[in-house]
Order: structure tokens, then sequence, then C-alpha cells
């Protein structure tokens, strides 16, 4: 599934950034944040839409705007 679908990639599937992120409960669901780095490559601001995929190996956040 994702694993997969980053294999695919020219990048090999290797992360260009892989930090260690808290989780923190948000009243029965979990939050994490996203990282500087992956808000100024991906220019994500407050406010903005993603779409959350949910996998059996993963979760995928994709942007709400782009093309796939």
């Amino acid at each position: 599934m994702i694993q997969n679908e980053r294999a695919k990639r020219a990048d090999g599937g290797q992360p260009m950034y892989d930090p260690e992120m808290s989780i923190y409960d948000n009243g029965g669901s979990v939050v994490i944040g996203i990282p500087s780095v992956a808000q100024k490559i991906h220019n994500f601001a407050s406010g903005d839409t993603a779409t959350v995929e949910i996998y059996p190996d993963g979760i995928w956040i994709g942007r709400g705007d782009s093309d796939e």
C-alpha cells in the first residue's frame, strides 16, 4: 500500500526528513503536528484543508488542493 507506492518513486521511497513528532489527545481523537519543513515545502498554512487517507501500514496526508 503506502510502502509499495513509496518504493515506486524516483527517490526510492526514502523520506526527505523523518522527525519524531509528539501525538496529543484532542477529546477522543489524536493530533500530530506537521513539521515546519513540511509546511514550507508544501506551502501548508493554518486554515488549509488536507486529505487524510488511512491504510493498514500508515497514514497519508495529501494537499487538499493538489492534482493527484
